[in-house]
């Protein structure tokens, strides 16, 4: 798994550098040079550390009686459990540093790029002021007026101009407590604009922890951070949703699931971001000597400099909002984050409520690879046809087939003969021919469609970017230059009518499951672009069924399955950091999704399928026709048929969602599923005794 995650990084790489060369040919690039940066930001250093925990007079109580309370003197925040016992407060003693509690804090820009960072830090509100403009049983809202300068600052409420205000709301909703700004209402000078805000910064400080406190932080399969931990170095992560702006020459992989959470004296705070996902950046730190400090940021106009100018794109006009929900007495509580993830995503249709009806058999995922580098081929459709006759003439049943590398007129909805499936590979004939095969036999065919990428860059130059599965085969992959929110909308429709005639094959959308950028071309900030990519990628499940390559949550309710989801945390090496599913525990029982590709791993055969059971993925391999090659089918075909006889037995869990992943003992995991249904998993090289139930080594049970 090592070596995957290092390939992996270099395709993230890889991606940064050639989006940057890409980025120029597919978006227009207006605005000047900006004139100096100015940077305001205030803080009164005389109330730091102070603790107003007895000043707090504005309290909302939640059904479970938590309470969020507000000081109407300095608009400090606190979160308190229920027993009175656990306190997560903005001013205590045990924030972190200058890392106090903002209850609200902006950074603006103005038409040349200058540069304003406007806070209430240290709950002083030390250059600016608010009022308490609602309060209710079930709402507090506070009004924030925002000097230019400090010098307008010292001029007191009476003599000051106002720079810029805004309101907060902080509202009972959903079981919790709802943070929320709505920035088309925020009153701006002319010409000025919010870049980022951020909620609630300092609720999630800690300086010196004791017990066992952590942060759990969605980045992949997620990872729990121990912040009592002393470490040789700092650990630092900096996620966006859904992946970096790639409008500004920047690609790293992003946040998967929209949430981050803290545990303090066995009580848990949950952070969902529930409104304004795609503007969400998620910053954690962790301090070499215990402790750190963890936000959210939402970054509500994306600005950059290209070429020496200045650039910013459509600002966001809607509501951003954080969900804080607070759990007691939790002895696991990454059960209770995903739980909390889980029902939140359903109830906002970003997931199904249950998988969908595709899969009526535990399915295994075979990836095929039709060509090398758009010119040789690999794998032709009759190949694929025949790759799936085999297996299932060795017993594997219900074989979901995803066809991907389909040549440079293959089905690259970018490319102009997106009309006409490759020649090499057999054509609409051979494509047919497949799909009819595969599934007259009740098997499933899915075919890649590219929709964020297209052939043409300077005419007929070309730019080479890594698709993942490519790279694990040693492969270069011809995806050229990013599409513009017209040509993917007319990539959707193209690509729609092409597998509807061609044959009755399901697809599989690539890249746009993990690419979200800025459309600076037609003016859409990320946030209309992923609305408008969830209206319209629901047209090509309309009557085909759709699978994702790489998890993009914001379009799994109208799919079927996720191919390829992260299983391994991306924050590195370090004594602090425990992995954690958190990711396959939220999509469990809404969708089926695959696991890494078993015979591309450095993980022994046995681990690869103890893996898969943890988990409770479906099956996935890496094939291809050609029999030089090292991926070559018949190499692997008696192993695959062998796993499939052992997962199999994982179908009465299928539909179910997890309730509880824990380590029980050293190396063994219980997984517990709806109705009770628990699966134990032993990766020790010997017999493990747990709970009275025996394990055998390298083994599984399920009871």
């Amino acid at each position: 798994m090592k070596n995957k995650s290092a390939k992996k990084k270099i395709f993230l790489s890889v991606c940064a550098v050639i989006l940057a060369a890409v980025i120029v040919a597919v978006v227009l690039l207006p605005g000047s040079a900006p004139s100096d940066v100015k940077n305001y930001s205030y803080t009164a250093k005389s109330q730091a550390g102070s603790d107003f925990s007895s000043y707090y007079d504005l309290v909302l109580t939640d059904s479970q009686s938590n309470k969020l309370a507000v000081n109407s003197n300095n608009a400090g925040v606190a979160i308190v459990s229920a027993d009175g016992k656990t306190v997560f407060n903005s001013c205590s003693p045990d924030a972190a540093g200058e890392k106090l509690a903002n209850a609200l804090s902006l950074r603006m820009r103005d038409s040349a790029g200058n540069s304003y960072t406007l806070n209430s830090t240290d709950n002083s509100v030390a250059f600016g002021t608010f009022e308490v403009t609602e309060v209710s049983s079930g709402a507090i809202a506070l009004s924030f007026d925002f000097f230019s300068d400090k010098d307008e600052a010292e001029k007191g409420v009476e003599g000051a101009s106002v720079f810029a205000s805004l309101t907060l709301n902080i509202t009972l909703s959903s079981g919790g407590f709802k943070a929320a700004v709505d920035t088309s209402e925020a009153a701006l000078p002319q010409g000025f604009y919010i870049e980022k805000l951020t909620l609630l910064e300092g609720l999630f400080s800690v300086a010196v922890p004791t017990g066992e406190e952590f942060y759990t932080i969605p980045d992949g399969c997620g990872a729990v951070i121990d912040l009592s931990s002393v470490t040789e170095d700092a650990l630092k992560l900096d996620l966006s949703m859904y992946g970096t702006d790639v409008a500004f020459y920047e690609y790293s992989q992003g946040a998967v699931l929209p949430f981050f959470a803290l545990t303090k004296s066995n009580c848990l705070v949950n952070a969902v971001v529930s409104g304004g996902d795609a503007l969400a950046e998620i910053y954690c730190e962790k301090y070499p000597d215990g402790g750190g400090c963890l936000y959210n940021t939402f970054n509500i106009t994306a600005c950059g400099t290209v070429d020496g100018s200045f650039v910013a794109g459509e600002p966001y006009t809607g509501e951003v909002s954080q969900l804080y929900t607070v759990s007691s007495g939790t002895s696991d509580a990454y059960n209770e984050i995903a739980r909390q993830v889980r029902e939140n995503l359903i109830d906002r249709g970003y997931l199904p409520a249950e998988i969908s009806d595709k899969f009526i058999d535990m399915p295994f995922f075979i990836n095929v690879l039709g060509t090398a580098d758009g010119d040789s081929v690999l794998t032709t459709f009759e190949d694929a046809a025949e790759i799936t006759a085999l297996l299932e003439s060795k017993g594997v049943r219900n074989i979901a087939l995803r066809f991907s590398g389909s040549g440079k007129n293959g089905l690259n909805s970018g490319s102009e003969a997106i009309g006409s499936l490759s020649r090499a590979l057999g054509g609409d004939t051979g494509y047919s021919s497949m799909t009819s095969k595969i599934t007259e036999s009740g098997n499933t065919a899915w075919v890649d469609v590219n929709l964020v990428t297209h052939n043409s860059l300077f005419g007929n130059q070309s730019v080479k970017i890594y698709d993942t599965v490519s790279k694990f085969a040693g492969y270069t992959a011809a995806k050229l230059s990013l599409n513009n929110t017209n040509q993917t909308n007319s990539a959707i429709s193209k690509a729609y009518k092409t597998v509807s005639a061609a044959g009755n094959g399901d697809i599989c959308v690539n890249d746009a499951s993990f690419i979200l950028f800025t459309d600076l071309e037609n003016g859409l900030n990320r946030q209309q672009v992923l609305e408008n990519l969830r209206e319209n990628i629901g047209a090509l499940s309309a009557s085909n069924s759709l699978m994702l390559a790489y998890p993009a949550v914001y379009l799994m309710s109208g799919a079927d399955a996720v191919f390829n989801i992260p299983e391994s945390a991306s924050c590195g090496e370090n004594e602090s950091v425990t992995q954690v599913p958190i990711l396959q525990m939220v999509l469990h029982g809404s969708l089926v999704y695959g696991s890494s590709l078993i015979n591309v791993t450095n993980l022994s055969a046995e681990d690869a399928l103890l893996k898969v059971i943890e988990y409770g993925c479906a099956p996935s391999f890496l094939f291809t026709h050609n029999t030089g090659n090292s991926l070559n089918y018949n190499e692997y075909v008696t192993d695959t048929a062998a796993l499939y006889s052992r997962v199999k037995s994982l179908l009465p869990v299928m539909d179910m969602k997890i309730t509880s992943h824990e380590l029980v003992v050293s190396g063994v995991y219980k997984i517990t599923y709806g109705y009770n249904k628990v699966v134990y998993v032993n990766y020790n090289p010997s017999m493990v005794e747990v709970n009275g139930i025996m394990i055998s080594a390298k083994d599984y049970v399920i009871i």
